[in-house]
């Protein structure tokens, strides 16, 4: 059991986005603040429901910045649970203002040998709580074509609805 935390290096001291804020000057926070704090996500990779852990796996983290999908953190899975920490606003991500602060939401990756691709969307962390990811990965047929690729896209939270 891996209990190791896999933090994301960075060093940024100011959080800007020019997605949001089209002159590239730094966010008001005296309007709505933007999150400092750390996220943790875990994440089980397995197939047969659960059965078998598939080592291997590429695990790409993305975020989004104006049109483009930036990776920030890649990691290979040896052993389980893989749990990564993330700030809920990231530095080069676009910033989404919630009623409270602005955040981040993040896009992952998974592609294994001999399985289909999984694709996440709109992933949130919220500071302090570690989000569970458990992906079910379906193995592929030999020389089945196109390859198929599981997308799962996780809706807004209902508070973060302005």
């Amino acid at each position: 059991m891996n209990n190791s935390v896999y933090r994301m290096p960075y060093n940024h001291k100011y959080i800007y986005s020019a997605n949001q804020n089209p002159n590239n000057v730094f966010m008001n926070e005296l309007d709505v603040p933007v999150n400092r704090d750390e996220g943790f996500l875990e994440i089980f990779i397995f197939t047969e429901r659960g059965q078998y852990a598939i080592p291997g796996a590429a695990i790409t983290i993305y975020v989004k910045q104006e049109n483009d999908i930036v990776p920030v953190y890649n990691v290979t899975s040896e052993s389980y649970p893989i749990i990564l920490s993330f700030p809920v606003a990231h530095p080069i991500g676009a910033l989404i203002r919630g009623p409270q602060y602005y955040y981040t939401t993040y896009n992952i990756t998974i592609e294994a040998n001999n399985f289909a691709p999984c694709r996440v969307n709109n992933l949130r962390l919220f500071e302090g709580i570690t989000t569970k990811l458990d992906v079910d990965m379906f193995e592929l047929v030999p020389g089945q074509y196109p390859v198929p690729e599981k997308i799962i896209n996780i809706p807004t939270h209902p508070r973060d609805i302005v």
